[in-house]
């Protein structure tokens, strides 16, 4: 397993760019029991069908679920390379920020344990179906690569 290291966003902890990169909005860890607009922090795995790994981490303070935009900011600066945030309860506007970044939030109840929603997904990117929003994200990450070369050069880019 891959030692956690402090980064300025996501992105600067990705190994495997095909790899699912899913944040949890968690206190400790463990389970999914936080806010996302309040979240005290985010715990960043990068899972594939065969493994899983912790690559990322990030305490915020203590903030109110009073409305504040400004609380968001630095959250959404630092979740920047994730595909998706799972959280206990969000906001219509957290939600439209993460999903403009390419973000998809999953509302999850209960506070379900990180390691069961992690194998849940493994076994998902393991099967031939996924559910909808997973699929998406998929095809966008195998379709980002080498496509964006060809299409800057559809659009005349040049050196």
């Amino acid at each position: 397993m891959s030692t956690e290291v402090s980064v300025v966003c996501v992105a600067d902890a990705v190994s495997d760019e095909q790899a699912l990169i899913v944040a949890f909005a968690s206190l400790d860890g463990d389970m999914v029991d936080q806010h996302f607009g309040s979240a005290q922090a985010f715990h960043v795995w990068q899972v594939t069908a065969t493994a899983a790994e912790p690559i990322a981490s990030k305490a915020f303070g203590v903030e109110k679920q009073d409305g504040n935009e400004d609380k968001l900011k630095p959250k959404l600066a630092w979740l920047v390379g994730a595909d998706v945030v799972y959280c206990g309860s969000i906001g219509g506007s957290a939600t439209r920020q993460l999903v403009t970044l390419g973000i998809n939030p999953i509302k999850v109840k209960g506070g379900p344990d990180v390691e069961e929603l992690v194998e849940a997904l493994q076994a998902q990117l393991a099967g031939d179906e996924q559910e909808f929003w997973l699929s998406n994200i998929l095809n966008r990450k195998r379709n980002s690569g080498e496509s964006r070369f060809d299409m800057m050069e559809d659009e005349g880019w040049d050196e």
